[in-house]
């Protein structure tokens, strides 16, 4: 049965077949506000939000362009509108920085092919995932008497501590835990086990599915961010099923059909479940308000029972609970 129960292919957890700055980038499209909140607050207070942020970095690095390509498209551009009479424009590029190398220079002809084309005003914000690695936030370049400084903004995994990240609110908080615990668990799988439990355990207890996508975008997020070797996979998604209180159902189900239950679908049954159930908690919610009213205007019990569905036992319950 346990062999029904797939992540993903096996090659996943090879360290070098993941895709980090894709992941990334997927995770601060979901979270781009929450991002911003958290990295630059006066920055954000300045966005006007019922003007949706657009995506725009494909009008620069179009599907067919050679200079970009696979892992090396690791750029999120947003176009947003700011707050005021005039609802001006802004473009905000944010840069992952995950395999230690400088990237100043490729920050400085991003900004200007952004200029160039629109005349825009430009946010730039480096987003470091490496463990170690410090990245330069400007890039300065002179011959004689000709020179260029490029300033930009630069953030770290590790800008904040884990107690922080724990308490905040903020769910991208979350999401750079993830990648600390990344970062402090790439020879240990074990530890990094632990981790990846303990983030689950949490967004599921923050974020249910019957209220937002917070936690599905977030679950997913970590599950890639977090690999496990297959052993520790497997484990983990017994776990999760535990966690989450729906194994009879979901692995009974798996069994009978013989379906293959990948990380991504399982997250949207769940969600689905969750939406129903809130929706029946609702329906009893309001039979009982209707049951309390129907006491307090004087019918009978026997009325009651007729006219909502509950039990005897079940009225009575509500009356002596008020």
């Amino acid at each position: 049965m346990h062999d029904m129960l797939l992540l993903y292919e096996e090659k996943k957890y090879d360290a070098y077949e993941i895709d980090f700055d894709r992941h990334w980038k997927e995770v601060i499209t979901d979270f781009f506000d929450d991002f911003l909140l958290l990295l630059e607050p006066h920055l954000f207070e300045q966005i006007d939000f019922f003007n949706k942020p657009q995506p725009i970095e494909q009008e620069l690095y179009p599907l067919a362009s050679k200079q970009k390509k696979g892992k090396n498209i690791a750029d999120k551009i947003f176009l947003v509108t700011l707050k005021g009479r005039k609802k001006a424009q802004a473009a905000i590029h944010i840069e992952i920085q995950g395999d230690g190398q400088d990237v100043s220079e490729r920050m400085l002809k991003t900004y200007y092919k952004i200029f160039d084309k629109d005349r825009k005003n430009i946010f730039s914000i480096v987003l470091v995932t490496h463990p170690s690695y410090r990245q330069l936030s400007k890039f300065h370049h002179q011959f004689y008497g000709t020179s260029i400084l490029f300033r930009f903004q630069v953030h770290h995994l590790f800008d904040f501590s884990e107690i922080q990240l724990l308490k905040s609110n903020n769910p991208f908080a979350l999401a750079l835990l993830a990648g600390q615990y990344h970062a402090q668990t790439r020879t240990n799988p074990e530890e990094r086990y632990t981790y990846k439990l303990k983030l689950t355990e949490i967004i599921k207890e923050r974020y249910p599915f019957d209220e937002s996508d917070t936690g599905i975008n977030l679950l997913k997020f970590v599950d890639n961010i977090l690999y496990l070797p297959h052993e520790l996979n497997e484990q983990y998604i017994q776990e999760v099923y535990r966690i989450f209180n729906k194994e009879d159902m979901d692995m009974a189900q798996a069994e009978k059909t013989k379906e293959i239950i990948t990380f991504g679908e399982l997250l949207e049954r769940w969600k689905k479940e969750g939406r129903e159930e809130g929706k029946r908690e609702g329906q009893f919610l309001e039979r009982r308000k209707m049951a309390q009213k129907m006491a307090n205007a004087g019918l009978d019990i026997e009325t009651i029972i007729s006219l909502t569905g509950f039990s005897e036992a079940e009225i009575k319950q509500i009356l002596r609970e008020g």
